[in-house]
């Protein structure tokens, strides 16, 4: 079975002329990124960047195509505005369904990136795990539901997304999914 890998933007070239509140710059090179990741196994990479902001990033479109095709790997766009979700629930299902059966059950890795590879990442990485069925069912005891659930959500939805969001919280970010927004697609 392939794994899922997440990450911040291959090529990003941020900071540039500074430290930002401590933060340093940070310049990738585009090719070496996307042939270390390749070198690991991955035959996909989920780009949750549109045009302007992967050449922001310093990775514009064209030079990222280029690059990934010469080195046989597939990528799937998925722009998506930052702190945002997909627009279309029914297009994002298709599409993990598309790469569990193409990649994952093949033994084959998967990357997914956005600006930090946190939000947007996560939030794709949450939906791979869901249509594996790699979150425990069951609910959260009544304690630890922090709202009142609305009658279209059930106890146990509740808790499945609640297993998902931390579950990628520990494995790459303890601020992985960032929005509200991202976390009520989930519960789409």
């Amino acid at each position: 079975i392939g794994n899922l890998l997440l990450s911040s933007c291959p090529g990003k070239k941020v900071r540039l002329t500074g430290p930002v509140r401590g933060r340093g710059a940070i310049c990738r090179d585009l090719g070496l990124d996307l042939k270390r990741i390749h070198s690991l196994g991955v035959g996909a990479v989920v780009c949750c960047l549109d045009d302007e902001e992967l050449a922001y990033l310093g990775a514009p479109w064209e030079t990222y195509e280029r690059e990934a095709d010469q080195l046989g790997m597939d990528v799937v766009r998925l722009p998506m505005a930052e702190g945002f979700a997909p627009t279309c629930v029914k297009t994002i299902d298709m599409i993990i369904t598309s790469l569990v059966a193409e990649y994952t059950l093949q033994g084959r890795h998967i990357l997914v990136h956005c600006r930090g590879g946190v939000g947007r990442a996560g939030l794709i990485a949450c939906t791979w795990m869901y249509k594996l069925g790699l979150v425990r069912t069951g609910t959260l005891p009544y304690e630890q539901c922090p709202f009142e659930l609305r009658p279209e959500y059930s106890a146990e939805h509740l808790a499945a997304v609640d297993r998902l969001v931390q579950t990628v919280r520990r494995r790459r970010s303890p601020k992985a999914i960032e929005t509200a927004e991202q976390v009520a697609f989930l519960y789409e």
